[in-house]
Parts: C-alpha cells; sequence; structure tokens
C-alpha cells in the first residue's frame, strides 16, 4: 500500500517500481520541472484567481495559496525536490510542497473542477515561436541589407544546375526572403492553434462547478479556451504546426546553405564567409572550410525528423488525453524549436560576414551563355521571324561557338548569321553591336525589369516593400509579447489586490 502522505494512488496498492520510475517518471518529472515550472505556478495562480472569484474557494484561503505560489516562484524549481514516487506526478509534487506551506484543506482545493492535463506544452510553446520569430525577422533583415549591398552585383543563375539566364545577388537573396515571408506565416500562424486555453476541461468532459473557463484564459494571455473538451485534452495539432512550420523553414535555409556552400568553393570562388565563422583542417594548412552551412544542412534534417516524430508519435492513437499527446510528443517539438534557434543564430552571423566576388561573378556571366534568352528576343522583336525560329537560330550559334571553343563574350554577327544561314536559308540584318548588346550581362539584368525582375529598380522596389513587410512582422510579434505581458500584469494585479 502507498504512504498516508501520497497523492492519489488510493486506488492501488503499491509506489511505482524501481524500473517504471526510473524509465518513465523520473525522467518526464526532470523534463517538466526544467520546462514547465513557471508556468505551473502561474496557472496555478490563475486558477485559484478564478476560484476565488467564481466563490469556490474563500478570499483567505485564496490569499493564502496565492502566497505559497510565490514563495515558491521565489525559491525556483529546486524547491520541488528530487522525484518522489509517493508524489507520482510533477504536478503532485507542487501541490505537496504547497500542502506543507499551507495545510491540504486549502492546497487541496487547487485541484476543484482541475484539468489534466495542463496547458503547460502551450505555454512554452507560445514563448518558443515568438523566439524563433525573432529570430527569423532578424535573419531577414540581414539578408534584405545584403539584397541592397548586391543590388548590381551581376551572377549567372541556374536551372539543373547548368547556367540558365544572368540575375543579380540582390535578385537571389530576395527569392530566399520571400520563402522566409511565407515560412513566418506558417510559423505565425500557427502560434493561434498553440494559444488556445484548455483549463476548465477536466479529465475530458468538464466539470460541474461553475468555472470561468474564460477568465482563467484571460488571465494566463491565451486568445481563448478550446472549446470541445474531448478536443482539449486529445487534440495533437498544437504540437504538429509548429513543427511542420519549422521544418519547412529549415529547408529553405538548408537550399540556401546549399548554394552559398557552392559558391565558397575555389571552383566557384564567387563567396566568402568571415574567418571568425570558419573552420580549419589541423593537417591541410590551407583550409578554410565554411562549416556553418554544414550544421544549418544537418539540422535542417534533424529538425524534418523531429517534425516527422512529432506527427507519427500521435499516430495511430486514440483520440483521448492519452500519454502520446500529453507527453510524447513534446520532447521532438522542443528539441525542434531547440534546432533551429540556434540554426537561425549562426546563420544570421555566418551571412552577415559574407562577401560576394563581384568580378569573378560577372567573368562567369560574360563567358556563359547565360544571356542567349535576350538575343532570341531581339531577334525575334526586330526581324519577321517567330520566337521559336530565331530561338533554333540562337541554339544552333550556341552549338557553333561551344565547337569553337568560343565564350559568349567572342560572338559577333558573323556566327549569329551562319546558324541564321543554316536554319532559315538566308543572313540577318544584324551587326556585332546588336549581338554584343544583347549578350552583355548587365543590359540584360536592366532589360529585365517587369514585376520581381532583376533589374536593379525592380529589385530596390522589392526590397523596400520586404523590409516594410519585416517591420509589419516584428509588430505582430511584438503584439504577442505584449499580450502574455498584460496578462502577467493582470495576474500580477489581481494577486496583489487578494493578498493585501
Amino acid at each position: 500500500m502507498t504512504g498516508d502522505d501520497s497523492i492519489s494512488r488510493e486506488r492501488l496498492e503499491a509506489s511505482p517500481g524501481e524500473i517504471y520510475t526510473e524509465t518513465i517518471e523520473e525522467p518526464v518529472y526532470e523534463f517538466k520541472r526544467e520546462h514547465y515550472f513557471d508556468h505551473l505556478v502561474e496557472t496555478n495562480k490563475a486558477w485559484v484567481l478564478m476560484l476565488v472569484e467564481t466563490d469556490l474557494v474563500p478570499e483567505s484561503e485564496g490569499a493564502t495559496l496565492l502566497e505559497a505560489l510565490e514563495d515558491l516562484q521565489a525559491e525556483g524549481p529546486e524547491a520541488l525536490g528530487e522525484y518522489n514516487p509517493d508524489y507520482e506526478y510533477f504536478y503532485s509534487h507542487m501541490e505537496q510542497v504547497l500542502i506543507e506551506e499551507t495545510t491540504e484543506e486549502i492546497a487541496g482545493n487547487i485541484n476543484i473542477g482541475r484539468t489534466r492535463p495542463e496547458p503547460l506544452a502551450r505555454m512554452e510553446t507560445r514563448e518558443r515561436l515568438i523566439t524563433v520569430l525573432d529570430q527569423l525577422n532578424d535573419l531577414r533583415d540581414t539578408l534584405l541589407d545584403i539584397a541592397q549591398r548586391e543590388v548590381e552585383t551581376v551572377m549567372p543563375q541556374w536551372t539543373h544546375y547548368q547556367h540558365a539566364q544572368i540575375s543579380t545577388v540582390g535578385h537571389y537573396v530576395l527569392a530566399i526572403t520571400s520563402a522566409l515571408e511565407r515560412d513566418f506565416d506558417r510559423l505565425y500562424d500557427s502560434y493561434d492553434t498553440v494559444n488556445e486555453c484548455t483549463l476548465g476541461c477536466g479529465a475530458l468532459a468538464g466539470a460541474s462547478y461553475p468555472l470561468d473557463r474564460e477568465l482563467v484564459a484571460e488571465l494566463l494571455g491565451f486568445d481563448g479556451f478550446k472549446n470541445n473538451t474531448i478536443d482539449c485534452v486529445a487534440g495533437g495539432d498544437h504540437h504538429m504546426e509548429p513543427a511542420s512550420a519549422m521544418a519547412n523553414m529549415m529547408t529553405t535555409l538548408s537550399r540556401f546553405c546549399q548554394d552559398v556552400y557552392t559558391w565558397h568553393t575555389r571552383e566557384f570562388g564567387f563567396a566568402e564567409i568571415g574567418d571568425e565563422y570558419a573552420g580549419s583542417s589541423s593537417m591541410m594548412p590551407q583550409k578554410k572550410n565554411p562549416y556553418p552551412f554544414e550544421y544549418v544542412r544537418a539540422r535542417s534534417g534533424h529538425v524534418t525528423a523531429k517534425a516527422t516524430s512529432v506527427q507519427e508519435t500521435l499516430h495511430n492513437t486514440n483520440y483521448q488525453d492519452i500519454k502520446d499527446v500529453e507527453e510524447d510528443a513534446v520532447y521532438p517539438l522542443f528539441e525542434a524549436f531547440d534546432e533551429t534557434s540556434r540554426s537561425l543564430r549562426l546563420l544570421n552571423g555566418t551571412i552577415e560576414s559574407t562577401t560576394f566576388d563581384a568580378e569573378a561573378m560577372m567573368r562567369e556571366a560574360e563567358d556563359g551563355f547565360a544571356s542567349c534568352t535576350e538575343l532570341a528576343s531581339r531577334i525575334h522583336r526586330n526581324t519577321d521571324l517567330s520566337y521559336r525560329t530565331a530561338h533554333r537560330i540562337v541554339g544552333d550559334m550556341v552549338l557553333r561557338a561551344i565547337n569553337s571553343d568560343m565564350t559568349a563574350s567572342d560572338v559577333g554577327s558573323d556566327l549569329v548569321n551562319e546558324s541564321a544561314e543554316e536554319v532559315i536559308g538566308k543572313r540577318l540584318d544584324i551587326d556585332d553591336e546588336f549581338v554584343q548588346a544583347a549578350l552583355d550581362p548587365e543590359a540584360f539584368v536592366e532589360v529585365h525589369d517587369g514585376p520581381g525582375g532583376p533589374a536593379p529598380k525592380e529589385v530596390r522596389r522589392r526590397i523596400q516593400d520586404q523590409r516594410a513587410t519585416v517591420d509589419e512582422h516584428r509588430v505582430r510579434v511584438n503584439d504577442l509579447r505584449e499580450s502574455l505581458d498584460s496578462a502577467e500584469e493582470m495576474r500580477t494585479q489581481r494577486l496583489e489586490e487578494l493578498t493585501q
């Protein structure tokens, strides 16, 4: 039989066994004591305030209990002591401390209509979301600074890893920030799902007491309470949504890292990170290794695996309060937050230190044939030929140039006309200036000035738009933080009013 000081095990004839304790109960307790201590204290405060407000607990007893909670919070997590099998659960350990500080008659009332499980994971998750959203906005600002600096830095771009068309570093970076803008939206939207209060749902059917679920949600900074009481204890999408959003974002970052990592090679020579972020070799003295890109790529895989782990943990579980949902899905979620946060900080610093070699990029843009679409377009616009026919002529010209070991810079009107005679049986009325103007990388960028294109004027316009969006997103994140701060101030004020 359990001892007289046990909590909630009267139905059972033995305390948790040694193996069960060592493999499950104690690790869970330590995890919750590390991550949930303040959240449970604040939840208990809000619950007591609500019980007093609804006349379920006398003001004097509520004040005593709130003072004990304040004292406990000041002592910190260590005040709960080591895991005790008699108390079994994390929240029972806290209840036992409160009993010792007050009485069982007073502290025991904290369980009136109480919810198990608590919304503690939701409270921790929303704080982590705010941190990651802030870090994402920091990275976006850094990238926009680079885009502004490199708005005229011409470079080739690739499709299927072959030279495709000419762009700029600024234009490329805006592609990444555009993707990260969508990643922000996904992360931010997941906050709505997370920030629903489940208190007052009981074990699954609510309570027969006149609880004020709206008040306790407001006191804890939730946007409202989750309506269906079964869904309160069974739902797991508040784990899956942020995990999936982080996996999406980390995939974006991994692909970005792979590009800059490739450009950092001697063969490309397009980019170089600062020495403070590079690694050396203990054997090869010439090495400057861009390790951060490797780390972020790897952590992208970790976060994707953690998101999958969250979903698979919930897969094929009953739709009810179950440890898979309450506890085991939380571990990979928090690990995903840790990996994501570290990656954002690391990549922000690394990319801020990165320099781009404009001359090397221009050489590749000039020597390759990535501006040939413009030559075909100019031929089409200045002759009576269809675009497809112009495309065929230019394609034949590129083949002739490659077979003659020529670069795009070497091509003139004679080579184009050799191809024209081959394709359509006659020469074109063009000269060398016509051809070189079409193939010039800087001219190519300038004329591609449509919405979203690489022309500097258009890129600058999009940078301004995206900066405005980041500023707006910072306001939205600050609003989330201020909402939590306001709820804390409300709890503090009501607690002081009750305990004076």
